[in-house]
């Protein structure tokens, strides 16, 4: 039916007249049959037979199938169809993408006026209250909400809901309340309904309704962007209802904004609030926020370290270690010196961390007595034995224990004990690192973290020149630790020292050592290392055939990762015909591959079903929170769901939170393995056939057309771009790093200046948060650092995080080194496994999207660079 508030009142008027006439010219016609009306038989005027309606199109079949009995439904992605997707909406689908969404909202009106089904329906009308509200016409929103509601389906109580939080913004709270009591309360999206009512009121007048649905609200755990701001508008609420107790409420309030907001945000509103309440109070109620105790600023100072506001964090720590209670060994004297450590520690003044550190292993008190009179590892021997020639010895704080009877040992001493060892190890203070491990390890051998000891104090141990007692630690490593997670870490380490050496016969043990206990690694840093480096170590000690069959293994069962990579440029060196016989060997396999269905109970789950609809609405965060009711955002989330809710987002447009569930799914758990469904592992198989979807998924090519465009005029490939944003956005266009690096390419405004100025494009935080002006400065960054390793192009993924003056000064310092035992041995560790990630994304990328032929990735050159390796063969006698 037409929809008459949509017109002016005189057509309206005359809409209505014709209407009655025509019914009252076509009573006498009632129950005639169609075929007979005509002028025989009606009266001359009778109006003609009414057009015969075309019946609406079904609506295309949903992704989810139900399965046979006793089977759980399957996931299709293929069936998924976005509403804007629809043939029928291309019109409005246009104008969306150019943001004209009155215009689209225009279109989408008379795209309902034809007949549709029910399902679509709904769905249109839901997508109609979309536009409006993005036009900037919130009550005229609120209305197709409310249609939408009323058609009933999977969105019904979402359309409520937003219906609601329009009319509160409107300033209606009497039909926002009613809107949101309609709302049912197992929908993700009902949890928010405190924020609205809260809101609503407090618009009545209602302080102490608000506050209490406003507490609610706030006491769960929200994103800053959400909670900060409602915990603003709650204080301010508060101040409005004067009282000393509302007072001290909103300085609370404004506190928490200001120690728990993320780098700070909201801190300046919030300290005027809290300036605000506390000129209202009395002395005797004002005193307590102006002088707070120990513990009330200890916790200060684990907010302020928790977001990032390290410079604030070690103003609150310094008071803290001057108080007396910080003067004597207890729980508080450790967490005070270990949080100004910490801030230190982060703030790069390294040498400073590393002495207060020390302080705070004093104050933690001795170790347990138990502790303390355990068998010692074999560590003990390390902290006890005088340093190598040359080395300075650890100060007293190292080892130190304070006099007997001092008390019990702080709960955190171990890791206090594990910080300071890290907090020395970055400040090059390698014996007073190594000490402090091993103390570490004395005192709680059963720790967490005495693996983790074990492993950091033998490499301090190297830096110091004792290889004895390197060897030592980590060859009694597997034996001291049996459960410990660093051991493939530790063993690889001790093989890593022979083959920089050029000992391959003598890193041959520990790899096999660490390749039985761990036979198949997945972490991406770690994936195949040990097969490929034992590979290596063959080939290097006469073994040829031996050494060829691993690394035709690491072709095999681990495609397109790091050491892959490597395999295949190492192989086809040696035996060109024996690499693309091992790579079309392990494709064709995988194109025939039985592929496992996404099978699981919970797509039955009406939060799915609510899911799927958001996602064809293009409600992303809305799905999102659906999705997280059946527990995706949990790594132990079973791995069909995962997918399947990676999939909806993707197609929603979310990549960034798409890739986020991605990661989550990619991240192995303890047993090393990833699994799709059942016992089906997507990261085993190339991306051919069936898996191809899959690797599709995690590897898109969001802003195709300019990324196409910017790489060609900036001479890179187009893999090497994708891996880049990859890694440093996830594909969001307007993330900002605590670095002020900004956008798709991370990139920071002096960088971008310099590349901007031959464009003549902006270079601004502001701009840099556009696609088209990032993408293009990203591009133009790359080419300039390949251009500086003509020999080694791959040079540029380190440089592009570290500068390009680092790895320059990598290569002076080991120009004969190969790449792969280079990149091993990059100083930092961020720039390290940063390489890594980068290089299995171009991997991938590459053979994806680029055809067959191998790329850079697969062609990486075995020197790190060929003409520092040739200049050092040139220059020896």
């Amino acid at each position: 039916m037409p929809r008459l508030d949509a017109r002016s009142g005189a057509a309206a008027l005359a809409l209505a007249a014709a209407l009655a006439l025509t019914a009252a010219l076509g009573a006498s016609c009632a129950g005639t049959p169609p075929a007979e009306r005509g002028a025989t038989t009606c009266p001359p005027r009778c109006p003609p037979p009414a057009p015969q309606q075309t019946p609406p199109p079904a609506a295309p079949p949903g992704p989810v199938v139900s399965g046979a009995p006793g089977e759980a439904p399957v996931f299709d992605p293929e069936r998924l169809t976005l509403v804007l997707g629809d043939p029928r909406l291309a019109a409005v689908q246009k104008l969306v993408e150019q943001e004209a969404y009155a215009s689209a909202a225009a279109a989408m009106a008379q795209a309902i006026a034809a007949p549709l089904s029910p399902a679509d329906a709904a769905a249109f009308r839901y997508q109609l209250a979309r536009l409006r509200a993005l036009a900037g016409d919130p009550v005229g929103a609120a209305k197709e909400y409310d249609a939408a509601a009323a058609a009933g389906g999977p969105l019904a109580d979402h359309a409520r809901f937003a219906a609601a939080d329009l009319l509160a913004r409107a300033g209606q709270p009497d039909a926002a309340l009613e809107r949101a009591r309609a709302v049912a309360s197992d929908v993700a999206i009902a949890d928010e309904l405190d924020r609205i009512v809260a809101g609503a009121l407090a618009d009545k007048g209602d302080i102490e309704g608000a506050a209490a649905r406003w507490r609610v609200y706030l006491a769960r755990s929200w994103p800053a962007s959400t909670w900060v701001p409602e915990a603003l508008r709650f204080a301010r609420a508060l101040l409005r209802h004067p009282g000393e107790d509302h007072a001290e409420e909103a300085i609370r309030i404004a506190r928490r904004v200001i120690d728990e907001a993320p780098g700070g945000a909201g801190a300046g509103e919030a300290k005027e609030i809290q300036d605000q309440a506390l000129s209202t109070l009395p002395f005797a109620r004002r005193k307590p926020f102006l002088d707070p105790g120990p513990a009330d600023l200890l916790a200060r100072a684990r907010s302020l370290l928790a977001s990032r506001q390290d410079k604030e964090a070690l103003a609150v720590a310094d008071a803290l270690v001057a108080l007396p209670e910080a003067q004597a060994p207890s729980a508080f004297a450790c967490d005070a010196f270990a949080a100004r450590g910490e801030a230190l520690g982060r703030l790069r003044r390294r040498a400073e961390a590393a002495d207060v550190l020390g302080t705070a292993i004093e104050r933690c008190g001795p170790a347990a007595p138990a502790a303390a009179a355990a068998s010692a590892a074999p560590a003990a021997a390390a902290a006890s034995a005088a340093p190598p020639a040359g080395s300075a010895a650890p100060p007293a704080t190292a080892t130190s224990a304070v006099a007997p009877g001092a008390g019990a040992p702080a709960p955190r001493r171990p890791e206090t004990l594990y910080n300071a060892g890290r907090a020395s190890l970055r400040a090059d203070r390698h014996a007073e690192a190594a000490a402090r491990f091993a103390l570490l390890e004395k005192e709680y051998p059963d720790h967490r973290l005495a693996d983790d000891a074990r492993y950091l104090g033998a490499r301090a141990l190297l830096s110091l020149g004792d290889q004895a007692q390197f060897v030592q630690l980590l060859t009694a490593m597997p034996d001291d630790y049996p459960s410990g997670d660093m051991v493939a870490d530790g063993l690889f380490e001790l093989a890593l020292f022979e083959m920089e050496r050029d000992s391959w016969a003598g890193a041959v043990r520990p790899l096999e050592r660490a390749l039985a206990r761990f036979p198949h690694e997945r972490a991406y840093h770690a994936a195949g290392r040990l097969p490929y480096y034992l590979g290596r170590a063959h080939i290097e000690t006469g073994s040829p055939d031996k050494g060829k069959a691993l690394l035709e293994q690491v072709i095999r069962d681990y495609p397109l990762s790091f050491y892959m990579a490597l395999a295949h440029a190492r192989l086809a060196e040696l035996d060109p015909s024996a690499a693309q016989r091992a790579l079309s060997a392990a494709m064709d396999r995988d194109a025939s591959a039985p592929y496992t269905e996404l099978r699981s109970p919970a797509f039955a789950h009406p939060a799915f079903a609510r899911a799927v609809e958001l996602a064809r609405q293009g409600e992303a965060r809305l799905a999102r929170r659906e999705l997280d009711l059946l527990g995706v955002g949990s790594r132990t989330a079973p791995r069909e769901g995962m997918w399947a809710s990676a999939f909806l987002l993707a197609r929603a447009g979310a990549l960034p939170q798409s890739y986020s569930i991605l990661r989550t799914a990619m991240a192995a758990p303890a047993d090393g393995r990833v699994e799709l469904a059942g016992n089906v592992e997507w990261l085993d198989h190339y991306p051919v056939g069936r898996w191809r979807g899959a690797w599709e998924l995690a590897y898109p090519r969001p802003f195709g057309g300019l990324v196409a465009a910017e790489t060609k005029r900036s001479g890179i490939p187009e893999a090497l771009a994708y891996a880049i944003m990859r890694e440093e956005s996830a594909f969001d266009p307007k993330v900002a790093s605590p670095a002020q690096a900004f956008g798709l390419m991370q990139l920071i405004v002096p960088t971008a200046k310099r590349m901007a100025k031959p464009l003549g494009l902006p270079w601004s935080a502001e701009a840099l948060r556009r696609p088209e002006i990032n993408v293009a400065l990203g591009c133009r960054y790359l080419s300039v650092l390949r251009g500086q390793f003509s020999d080694n192009p791959l040079l540029a993924i380190p440089a592009y995080n570290a500068g390009g003056g680092a790895p320059k000064r990598w290569i002076a310092e080991r120009p004969s080194q190969s790449f792969d035992l280079w990149v091993e041995r990059i100083p930092y560790e961020e720039t390290r496994l940063y390489t890594k990630r980068v290089m299995t994304s171009l991997a991938v990328y590459e053979l994806l999207y680029a055809g067959a032929q191998p790329g850079e990735a697969l062609r990486t050159p075995l020197p790190a660079s060929p003409a520092a390796r040739s200049a050092v063969a040139n220059a020896a006698p």
